[in-house]
């Protein structure tokens, strides 16, 4: 039974998040304390591997300005969307999709529930959960004869059968016995300063393989059997005194159920570079720590591989959720890369859905990009965004991922650069890095800008309007004269969500960023790198005839090429090279000037 997704609510800063999808990896990415530990540990809530603490519970918000004591929440619920396999639907007699929630309330109160066609009477649900003075008092309502002498076992299926042929409706019901067996494990690995816990998570599941294999569960059952049948004695004992003691009770019944499933109480981890001399694992440093992790991850990735191999415990009714929280932390580059390549490897793996918290950027840029799941805290609370979910139609998703790869923007640029500009093409976008680091004194990239080349193309166009309307900082510098183009028209930037504030035009009314400079520095430009065939100089006339041309560029463009043979190959040549030349910030036009200082403040982190 595979995990597809997860929806959390009142969990530490996770008041309502989700549906988190499980990919191969899901890559959960964002600041410090945005919540994505807590995201790994509802995962485990869920799936019956970790225990709530008084400090999950989410705070309430604050109803008045008199209220001094923050309250938290009485209840966490952590629901999933689970695929069972095929052999699962037809034995369990399960559907292809199955909600299942596990819910802690006040006091400790824990529920795992499935969400099913169940009998309109509540009465009639959950009945294998049932005491059997409720499961008596179920059959004497509803007039369902039970053999005398009968045992519990009986009693329910006698009344399951019943409940079949009642009314029903959807809603929630105890989650059966084998349907909870078949939810799958957990595997986790990565916490901070816990390779022990690593060591045992390997071992624990291999505890339980172990467990439900041919060799030893029927000798294990006869066991359980044997030892809950001397407990029972001793309960039986015990409620013989209970009735002497408490004359006032009808009825006591205890049930004691027995298993060896609880795994591995404690595992220790010792290590010694030299005979003799072995110290415990908290003794040793950080990046030594990560490294008999990562070893310890290997050899899991090993196991896995060796069941899928032998058939022996991986069929598809086996799932497993393996998580990391951190892996790479403290590991040097070549670590990394294994880290990255053990992750793909078990990804690769049946039945295993992934998750992994992290901030390397290695990570996040081998990842697919629908994939990642950027966490953030909007007023103290965690919100979940998909990158490029610009809506529902995942074909949409995809086209933006696409033109974001032809664009060459990597998944982290995406995550955390603060500002994108977009620029009509290539002679921006070479010769705007060149003029932003002499006008402000720092490279784009310092300044956490990025610069987005349309090139007359209406995806790429598409893509900055997606950017400006899911709330990042955005900017279109756009030549005046372009106007008249009817991709960077008025009414087609509109379309895509670029608003009047979004787009700085230079040379209003109608002219282009090369009319911005001057002619001395055209002329300057050309006697240094397209020095005229017939050796005399250009000069500022030169260019100052070509300014009433209806494309001043194409004309500047066509003198240097007609009257140099070293003579610009490009448009794009023509400004680079201009660019270069400058040596003072007040070399650059005020228009282009006051563009970047827009930028830098958009980008600005206390922005």
């Amino acid at each position: 039974m595979r995990l597809a997704s997860v929806k959390v609510s009142g969990f530490r800063s996770l008041r309502q998040v989700g549906p988190i999808p499980l990919r191969r990896p899901t890559i959960l990415a964002g600041h410090n304390d945005a919540g994505k530990t807590a995201v790994i540990d509802a995962i485990a809530f869920l799936l019956g591997d970790y225990q709530i603490t008084d400090d999950d519970p989410t705070f309430m918000a604050l109803t008045s300005d008199a209220d001094t004591e923050r309250k938290r929440v009485d209840s966490i619920e952590v629901r999933g969307e689970f695929l069972p396999s095929e052999s699962e639907r037809t034995e369990l007699g399960l559907p292809e999709r199955i909600a299942i929630r596990r819910i802690w309330s006040e006091g400790g109160n824990l529920r795992l529930e499935s969400e099913e066609q169940v009998p309109q009477d509540a009465r009639l649900r959950g009945i294998a959960s049932k005491t059997m003075p409720a499961l008596r008092e179920i059959a004497r309502d509803f007039s369902v004869t039970v053999p005398a002498g009968s045992l519990k076992p009986v009693w329910v299926k006698t009344l399951e059968d019943f409940a079949k042929t009642q009314s029903a409706v959807i809603g929630w019901t105890p989650v059966r016995p084998d349907v909870r067996d078949a939810m799958p494990r957990l595997l986790r690995f990565g916490e901070a300063g816990s390779v022990e816990a690593a060591v045992k998570a390997a071992l624990n599941d291999r505890y339980r393989e172990h467990l439900d294999s041919d060799e030893f569960k029927l000798q294990v059952k006869e066991l359980e059997q044997r030892l809950q049948n001397c407990i029972l004695d001793d309960a039986n004992d015990l409620i013989s005194h209970i009735k002497v003691r408490c004359t006032d009770l009808v009825s006591v019944t205890v049930e004691p159920d027995v298993s060896f499933k609880g795994g591995l109480q404690r595992t220790r981890l010792r290590l010694a570079r030299t005979d003799g001399e072995e110290v415990p694992l908290t003794s040793v440093g950080s990046g030594r720590s990560r490294r008999i992790s990562l070893a310890i991850w290997e050899w899991t990735s090993d196991i896995l591989r060796r069941d899928v191999d032998s058939g022996a415990a991986y069929s598809e009714e086996r799932d497993v959720v393996i998580v990391y929280d951190e892996p790479d932390t403290h590991l040097d580059y070549l670590q990394q890369r294994r880290v990255m390549e053990l992750i793909r490897e078990q990804c690769d793996l049946p039945g295993v859905a992934m998750v992994v918290a992290t901030h390397s950027m290695n990570l996040i840029d081998g990842a697919a990009i629908d994939d990642i799941i950027h966490l953030q805290l909007v007023d103290e609370r965690t919100v979940a965004k998909r990158l490029l979910d610009d809506s529902s139609d995942a074909a949409n998703t995809q086209h933006l991922a696409d033109i974001a790869a032809a664009l060459g923007l990597r998944n982290t640029v995406l995550l955390h650069e603060r500002c994108f500009v977009g620029v009509e093409g290539a002679s921006e976008q070479q010769a705007f890095p060149i003029l932003f680091k002499l006008a402000t004194g720092r490279s784009l990239q310092a300044a956490g800008v990025v610069i987005v080349a349309c090139n007359n193309n209406e995806g790429a166009l598409n893509f900055v309007g997606y950017l400006a309307r899911s709330g990042r900082q955005t900017l279109m510098i756009v030549d005046a004269d372009s106007g008249r183009n009817r991709l960077f028209s008025d009414t087609r930037l509109a379309s895509v969500g670029l608003r009047k504030e979004h787009c700085h035009w230079l040379g209003l009314p109608d002219k282009e960023l090369e009319y911005l400079f001057t002619d001395k520095q055209w002329a300057d430009v050309g006697n240094r790198v397209w020095r005229r065939n017939d050796a005399a100089n250009w000069t500022s006339e030169n260019i100052s005839a070509l300014r009433g041309a209806a494309k001043f560029s194409k004309a500047l463009e066509d003198l240097f090429a007609t009257e140099s043979d070293t003579g610009p190959a490009s448009k794009t040549e023509l400004v680079y090279e201009l660019s270069r030349s400058l040596t003072r910030p007040e070399d650059i036009p005020k228009e282009l000037r006051d563009a970047f200082s827009k930028l830098v403040g958009m980008a600005a982190l206390d922005r």
